[in-house]
């Protein structure tokens, strides 16, 4: 049988670039090799697409890219072009030197900006390729923390008090903005930026006299901000989602405890281990300890969330649980890091299975669109040219 080409496209010019080498790693450990032929495409942070062997190994990578702009030179860049390569013509030798991508599947797995928030999805469109997970207005709503709160909201479900602002408007007429934050929002109050995820950006905000410095911050990694209304002594529960079209399901929750709000640093670069800092910082319960009724509430808003926002393949939606027992969707990540296997593990699902199952999907949501009717032919040209010129 001939094994499905998987274009495994990650990097790409995020803030969240390392965690998709990290993503793309454990997927590329996992996917059945005897199944697919996964091909590695790296987006380097300069935008650069290339595609190697040597990608494989990620222990290489501080080798390979020294930072120096030579690096680049070592490998032959690639790119997806923007049409059907069904159109392309040519004899063997000219594809063997092509630098053109082809695959039978692409499998994004950039986290952010540039693969997470519908720019890669809708070069994969114009391309007619496969791809799994979340079409281009689900991914970019789903990346827009106040598009997707203003969407869900106006559908009934729990979100947390919360205003938003343009950078041009923190910058310009920065004492209204705090003004108005002031006397809308207790505190805690939390300052994103409205489309980074990995905590990048995010401030946890106890006082007014952090309050501007955190918006500056928010500022720096987008043109619009997010302030949110914390929840009082939360319990952080997580719980992800698979499927496509109506077909959904619920994994586990999982309760998160960190040892207070952690930013990007605190969580993936603050001394490991040693220093005791990073994830160490962060630990699990999977399942969460909580009653199966509340549970149940939280994989029904999940799956909810997944069908209003109309994504597809795996996301992971994260909640805030109160000590009254009241439920607040914090956001849902559309391309969630690691994909989200730990729950399926241990909902019974192992990687594998969960990667051939998001390959499927994508296969079967690409026959759909293919299905339908999308040409009229020119008869609406033909009567607009016989008329033009008749007069009214």
């Amino acid at each position: 049988m001939t094994k499905q080409r998987i274009g495994l496209i990650f990097g790409g010019v995020s803030a969240e670039h390392e965690i998709s080498i990290i993503t793309f790693d454990q997927v590329y450990k996992n996917i059945d090799k005897d199944k697919y032929e996964p091909v590695p495409i790296y987006i380097t942070q300069e935008g650069d697409w290339i595609c190697d062997d040597r990608l494989k190994d990620v222990g290489r990578y501080k080798e390979i890219f020294t930072g120096n702009p030579s690096d680049i030179k070592k490998f032959n860049r690639k790119f997806i072009p923007p049409y059907p390569m069904r159109h392309e013509t040519g004899g063997f030798f000219q594809k063997l030197f092509d630098n053109k991508l082809a695959m039978d599947v692409a499998f994004p797995l950039i986290h952010g900006t540039g693969g997470e928030d519908g720019g890669l999805q809708g070069l994969l469109e114009l391309a007619d390729v496969p791809y799994v997970g979340s079409g281009v207005t689900a991914s970019a709503v789903g990346m827009d923390k106040v598009m997707q709160k203003q969407i869900l909201s106006s559908a009934g479900l729990p979100v947390v008090k919360f205003l938003s602002f343009l950078k041009s408007e923190v910058e310009n007429d920065h004492e209204t903005v705090r003004k108005e934050i002031l006397g809308k929002l207790r505190f805690p109050i939390f300052v994103k930026p409205a489309a980074c995820g990995s905590s990048i950006g995010v401030s946890r905000v106890d006082s007014v006299d952090f309050l501007s410095v955190a918006l500056d911050d928010a500022c720096r990694y987008d043109r619009k901000v997010i302030v949110e209304e914390g929840v009082a002594d939360p319990r952080e529960i997580n719980c992800a989602v698979l499927g496509e079209d109506a077909d959904t399901e619920a994994s586990i929750c999982e309760e998160v405890f960190s040892k207070g709000f952690l930013d990007y640093r605190q969580k993936y670069m603050a001394g490991g281990k040693k220093g005791g800092g990073g994830m160490a910082n962060v630990t699990r319960a999977i399942p969460a300890d909580i009653p199966a009724e509340t549970s149940a509430r939280i994989q029904l808003l999940a799956k909810k969330t997944f069908r209003e926002l109309d994504c597809a393949g795996c996301a992971r939606v994260d909640f805030l649980l109160s000590k009254d027992g009241d439920i607040f969707i914090t956001e849902l990540n559309s391309v969630p890091g690691s994909l989200g296997f730990y729950l399926w593990e241990k909902s019974g699902m192992s990687f594998p299975a969960l990667i051939d199952r998001l390959i499927e999907y994508a296969v079967a949501a690409h026959r759909r669109k293919v299905m339908l009717k999308r040409t009229s032919g020119f008869s609406a040209v033909k009567n607009y040219l016989a008329t033009k010129d008749a007069k009214p």
